[in-house]
């Protein structure tokens, strides 16, 4: 869902204690083991959905919950509520992959002053699982709401293609997955190169030969499409209700091998 209110950014700093030690609106807790503090802002759209929202010059943290009433807010694949982390180098790490987790518990909303207050902690990862963000003692703590008009994102999985083409990194700039008459089909390009898988849209988690029957990968280049010849593919999570699905491959055909492949697209 695309949001339509710019919803306020605050500021991370770096301090060497852990206690809440006044009572303005502060977020704080572990990223990684690296301890965070500053001040903090939500917003909540039309739909009731509620946006905490972080910021240093080059790092974000948003976390979405479904309203800002009193209660236990789970993260996970499939779920409204999340959490996305994204660092100084622009990589994101999200709670709605497979192995994604945690919680947010409001313990305090406060009607007469729009503010609200609890805990929060999870695990995030990359859109193929590559590497994993563990966010812990979280807490958000008189943290003013403020009104914003439109539609919050959905915390959904972030989406991505990279492989190693021939020994040299591909880091998809588009990438798109569409679910065309039973079948799922992934692209992903990056200047003249690109991607395309193809599989039954009903897949499970599991390894398939990429090269066989149903299953198909090509390589194109300049525009030129080439056929794997061999291949795996390895299904991390299709969820068929959401149309999220992540996996990791590996092909190889005439002139080309393509190893170290991940995706994540929402189809």
């Amino acid at each position: 869902m695309q949001r339509i209110a710019l919803f306020a950014l605050v500021v991370f700093t770096l301090f060497s204690c852990e206690d809440i030690q006044d009572n303005n609106a502060i977020i704080q807790g572990n990223a990684n083991d690296v301890f965070l503090k500053g001040g903090a802002v939500a917003t909540r759209f039309d739909d009731g959905t509620v946006v905490i929202a972080g910021a240093t010059d080059s790092e974000e943290l948003n976390i979405t919950l479904t309203s800002a009433a009193i209660g236990t807010y789970t993260f996970g694949p499939g779920s409204s509520n999340g959490a996305v982390y994204t660092d100084g180098s622009g990589e994101s790490y999200s709670t709605s992959t497979a192995l994604g987790n945690g919680e947010a518990i409001i313990s305090e909303s406060n009607s007469t002053d729009n503010t609200i207050s609890g805990t929060f902690t999870f695990n995030a990862h990359t859109f193929a699982l590559q590497d994993t963000l563990n966010f812990s003692r979280g807490v958000f703590f008189k943290v003013p709401v403020i009104g914003g008009t439109g539609l919050a994102d959905d915390p959904g999985v972030a989406q991505g293609m990279s492989a190693t083409i021939n020994g040299a990194a591909f880091e998809a700039v588009t990438v798109e997955g569409q679910n065309i008459t039973g079948f799922i089909v992934i692209n992903g390009s990056e200047g003249t190169q690109s991607i395309s898988l193809r599989f039954p849209n009903l897949v499970g988690p599991g390894d398939y030969d990429l090269a066989l029957g149903e299953f198909e990968a090509t390589y194109g280049l300049d525009g030129v499409a080439s056929a794997a010849t061999s291949g795996t593919l390895t299904i991390i999570s299709n969820n068929t209700g959401t149309g999220e699905i992540q996996g990791t491959f590996s092909i190889a055909g005439d002139g080309f091998e393509i190893t170290d492949g991940a995706f994540a697209v929402i189809y």
